[in-house]
This record gives C-alpha cells, structure tokens and sequence, in this order.
C-alpha cells in the first residue's frame, strides 16, 4: 500500500488528536479502563494478529505453561497494550506531574553513576512494558534524553504526532535516517540515547530468545564497544493501576581483542536477561512482533489418527519437507500428536461445526480429549500434516490457529481443497481430469520407503529374529492386508494364495517372510497361522495384532526378492513397489466400483506391478521367476519434494 495522500493524513492525525484529548480530559482510572476495553475488542475482533500473538506465546512457553495459562496471558497482554496506548496519550499531564506519580525506579544509582563518565549512556530495552514511560525516565532525572523513532508506515503526520507528545516528556527525536551519526555525536555530548533490542531485521544477530533464535540488533553492543560507553538495561513493567515499577540494570559489558566473538557473548546475555524478565511478566511483551521470522528451525507437526498407513504416509511428506529445507539451510523438528476425540461422534460433527457452526461452535478444543488439546496447545508449527479424511479439519484449524502451512494427504472429505495450502493425491483418489495448482498428484501412496530405511529396519530385523542372519536363500515377502471399506478378504481367497506360494518356495527354492496388517480379521490370521506355522519354508511369520515390530514391512521388504501383497492396502502396494522389489499384487472381493482395483489397475498398466486374481499367483511369480515378466520401482519422492518447494518459507 502506498503512502497516505496528505488530505487522508490529515484525517488521520485530526482523529488520533481528538482521541487524545478526549483521554486526557478523562480521569486516570477512566482513562485505564477505556485502554483495558480496547485492549479487550481488539483481542476480539484482530483475528489475524490474534492468531500471530497466540502463536508466538506457544512459541516461548508451549513447552512451560498450560493452555489456560496462554490464553491468559494473551488476554492480559492486550489490556496493557490497550493502556499503555492511554498512557501515551496522556504524557505531557505525566510529564507536568512528575514521573515518581506513576513510575517507581529501582537502579537510580546506576544512571547516575553511569553518566559521571562522561560518555553518555545506552538505554537498552525491548518492546516489553509501556517503553514510553521508560523513555522519559532519563530527562527526568535530568539528563539529556534522546530515542530513535521509526516513522509510522505511510501516516507520518500522525507519528509527528506522536513525536511531539514524546517531546513534551523532555525526549529528543533522532530519526533513524541519521541514527548513527546523531548517536554518536549525542553519547559524545554525554547525554542518553535510548535502543531497542528486540528489532534486528534480516541483518540482525541471530541470539536464543525462549528456544528458538531470533534476530536482534547489535547496534547498541558496538557502539558501547568501540567508544567505551556504559550500557543500562531497562525494564518496565506494571504493578497496579496507573503504577509502573522500571528497573535500571548496569550491563558488565565483556571486551577482549576479539570484537565478534565479543558481541555474540554480549548479545547472549543481555538476551538472556530481558528473556527472565519477559518470563516473569509475560503479559508485557509486544507479542505481535514477528521476534522468530529470521529463526533458521522449522517444527513440522503430524496428526495421527491411528491408522499406520496414514502415519507412514505423513511421515514421508514431512521427509520430503525436511529435505527441501535442509537445502535452503533450515534445521527441521518434526513433532506428532495422536488427535483423540472425547467421544466417537465427535470425530465427524467436528467438520460441519468447523464449516458452519462458527469459531465459538467450531472450537477444536470443544471435540477433542484433554491430553490431546495439551499436547496441540504446546506446540507452534511451520507446518501441519495430516493423511485421511479423519484429521483433515483438524489440519485445517490446527494450521489457522497457528499461521502455519497445511498439508492434506488423500481426499479431505467434507472439507474443501481451498483450506489446505497443498493437497496430495495419489492417481487413484484422483476423480476430475483438471485439479487445482496446489493439488499435487502422486503414482501410489506417499512412504518411506528408500535405501536408508530399507537397511535401519533390516538391521533392526535381524536384531530381533537373529536365525535370519545366516538365512542367504531368496525369499518372497507376503503382505496381508485386511478389510477395508468397498473391500473384503475372504478366508479361502488367502488359503488359495498362501498355498501357491508355498508350493512356489518349494519349486524355486525360496523362503517365505509373512506380515499381516493390525486390519487383518482374526479368521484370516487363524487361516495364515494354520497354512505357516511349522512349515519348513517359512522363516519369519508376524501376526501384527499380536506382536508389536514396527520394522515388520521395512525390514521384510529390505530382505526380500520379490513381493506378494493383498490389493486391498494401497499403503503396502505403494511401499513394496518403492522398495525397488518385483510386486505381485492380488485382488480381493469387492463391492461394486473399487478404488482399489483402480489403483492396482493403474499401477499395472503403468509397469510397476503384476496384478491378478488370487488363482493366477502361481503364474505370475513363475513369470518374474524366469524373467518373462518384470516391474519398475515406484518413486514419488522428486514429485513430493517439488511440492514442499511451493510452501517452504
């Protein structure tokens, strides 16, 4: 937006004026009260900043306090702003009074001591407290007193404005135009000048401030080093209505031979102690302040619903982040929370309240369990990521509460693409020719699936069952699923599978690796027990619903030449084919159009598996045997990645 023309600042100023006034006529406690009101409405209604100041709290105290304690907090921090906006209104009557009528000082002494040097003295704060009174503080214990005073975008009558009210406190304006040529020549005259800390923009030092790394300004430290000039760290905060308590702290100020790396110490430990007084009156902070945007971390957080299919799928979207991140020179924290609803109707009112009932009735933290609320309420991500039509709202609201980039893998259901910043689908959820640009379409299902995982879950593996060590014959790996919605497995089709491939191990020489799915029905898993165990073929058998290997498929699918998987689970499919192994891929009963025999059809057609009825495995493991039929690996990783480039920042 360009600059104001000077009629509309004219407006402009004559508003803030009349405002002034009006709260200059009032009484004190009036006036406080006014400031606390507007504090309230802006919280209100400023949903945007809302949502940023929440997000920051997360950010410097998710891990430390409760939700209850954030929301507090963040009430708390608009009512003093609202105040501290009254206040500034009112100083020149602050200024005729007297600062003792409002401001207590504790460190006088230091001031005092400070500028019987001579060389002047850097007031250093942040944006914490009403900073306008802690301005004026210096001209009123009669020193010279100067602040630097960025003009308010495109209102410059307006910041003259408030200029003049800060003149009228005994403050002198330096515009940062001729900032560092006017401090110099001030702190030489041996007068104050006032800095902030907490504003070092992209050139900025990057310092710990609450975990993460924000950029601070380091203009106060090499003055005060290359001129010899005392430092005062000041802090302001509220003690009761219309009453502030500052704190002038002298800074021992570390000087050696080594300029930068005396800087970077400095600046740590001043931060360090703004940050303990930040913590003790977190209410006081500017929180609207973007502290973390040069922060060089990125959190990725994963919802699970339970399902480890979905979670695999997410996994592997949150990799292909991190590995576009780590190019650009981002370090990336993935965090992952099971979302647990309080009761199982909730899990689906929760959309329509989300769409239609408003931000009171679609309230996420209304439907969900307490720990789940607490663990969300601790966490601020860059990034949410979630698999399944189940979470998608709460993708949705998760990463609009907190500014984040949202991530939906397969079709969100009720809720609409244009609430996600990048959806992904693989080919077979795919139903219109044309799908919007920030859908991004996949051959199979997003997994893990490469090299590196392949062997930490081999390795994991043999360290479970170490009479595998030694086992050098070729093997095939057998996956079994269970039912699914439009799919089911019936006992006799799987009999029909184990038993031609039991009879294919034994022809070729072959050991037989078999998982099941926690999906698998109990009769199924009863017919695999029944046709393996004892069997002098098969070298490992896990029924997943009895034995928890979260390296089963992984390591399976790391020691084994080719692979015979039930295609009713697109998430094994997806993963035995990106295991660069040969895939046989059977159908199962399905009622009406499949999506899944879709999928299957697909990935046939497009050569990366052998797909058949339960009788013809036999045929088809015969075919790959003697190399009369073949197929490609699956790899979706470059598409993922060209995604994340569309929503990293």
């Amino acid at each position: 937006m360009g600059k104001m023309n000077s009629f509309q600042g004219s407006i402009a100023s004559a508003i803030v004026r009349v405002f002034a006034a009006g709260v200059r006529a009032l009484p004190l406690k009036a006036a406080l009260c006014l400031g606390r009101g507007i504090g309230d409405m802006v919280c209100a209604v400023g949903t945007r900043q809302r949502r940023l100041v929440w997000g920051h709290l997360k950010t410097a105290f998710g891990k430390t306090r409760s939700a209850t304690e954030l929301r507090a907090i963040m009430r708390g921090f608009y009512r003093c702003y609202g105040q501290s906006i009254i206040e500034l209104a009112r100083l020149p009557l602050i200024a005729r009074h007297g600062y003792t009528a409002c401001v207590d000082v504790e460190g006088r002494e230091h001031v005092d001591a400070a500028m019987k040097k001579g060389k002047g003295c850097i007031f250093l704060s942040i944006h914490a407290g009403n900073w306008e009174l802690a301005n004026m503080i210096g001209s009123m214990c009669g020193y010279p007193y100067n602040m630097v005073a960025n003009d308010l975008n495109n209102i410059n009558q307006v910041a003259e404005f408030i200029n003049g009210l800060r003149r009228s406190a005994g403050c002198h304006i330096i515009h940062p135009g001729i900032g560092g040529r006017e401090i110099i020549r001030r702190l030489k005259h041996n007068e104050i000048v006032t800095l902030v800390a907490d504003q070092g923009g992209a050139d900025g030092f990057m310092v710990p401030f609450f975990g993460r790394q924000a950029s601070m300004s380091t203009g106060a430290v090499r003055i005060a080093l290359k001129y010899d000039v005392p430092i005062i760290l000041v802090n302001i905060h509220r003690t009761s209505a219309g009453r502030h308590h500052l704190t002038a702290l002298p800074f021992d100020l570390k000087s050696t031979t080594n300029t930068e790396e005396d800087i970077k110490d400095n600046q740590r430990r001043m931060m360090h102690q703004f940050e303990v007084w930040v913590n003790a009156h977190p209410q006081e902070y500017v929180w609207f302040y973007k502290t973390w945007k040069y922060d060089k971390t990125r959190t990725v957080l994963i919802l699970d619903d339970g399902r480890v299919g979905h979670l695999r799928q997410s996994q592997s979207a949150a990799r292909a982040y991190t590995a576009v991140a780590v190019e650009r020179g981002l370090s990336v924290f993935i965090e992952t929370v099971k979302v647990e609803f309080r009761r199982d109707p909730a899990a689906n009112l929760f959309p329509l309240f989300f769409l239609y009932g408003g931000s009171f009735l679609g309230n996420l933290y209304r439907f969900i369990s307490p720990e789940t609320s607490q663990a969300l309420a601790r966490l601020r991500p860059d990034v949410v990521i979630s698999c399944g039509a189940r979470n998608a709202a709460v993708n949705a609201f998760v990463a609009r509460e907190n500014g984040a980039r949202s991530v939906a893998i397969l079709r969100p259901a009720m809720v609409s693409f244009k609430f996600f910043d990048l959806v992904i689908l693989p080919q077979h959820d795919v139903k219109k020719s044309r799908v919007p640009a920030h859908v991004v379409v996949t051959k199979g299902a997003p997994n893990l699936m490469d090299k590196a995982y392949l062997d930490d879950n081999v390795k994991a593996l043999l360290l479970r069952y170490q009479h595998l060590r030694h086992n050098i014959r070729a093997k095939i790996a057998v996956l079994i699923g269970g039912d699914t919605k439009g799919s089911a497995m019936p006992e006799k089709q799987v009999r029909l599978v184990l038993r031609q491939v039991k009879s294919a191990a034994m022809e070729f020489g072959f050991d037989i690796l078999v998982s099941t799915s926690r999906r698998t029905a109990p009769a199924v898993e009863q017919t695999v027990a029944r046709e393996l165990t004892g069997y002098p073929r098969t070298a490992l058998l896990i029924i997943a619903n009895k034995a928890n290997v979260p390296e089963a498929v992984g390591g399976i699918l790391g020691l084994a030449d080719m692979v015979v998987v039930s295609g009713e689970s697109i998430s094994m499919i997806s993963e035995a084919c990106t295991s660069g192994k040969k895939v046989i891929a059977f159908s199962v009963k399905a009622s009406g159009d499949s999506k899944h025999a879709f999928f299957c059809e697909k990935l046939a057609a497009q050569g990366h598996i052998l797909y058949t009825s339960p009788s013809g495995v036999a045929a088809a493991i015969n075919s790959i045997i003697r190399n009369k039929m073949t197929t490609k690996p699956l790899d979706d990783n470059d598409i993922l990645k060209v995604a994340m480039r569309r929503i990293i920042h």
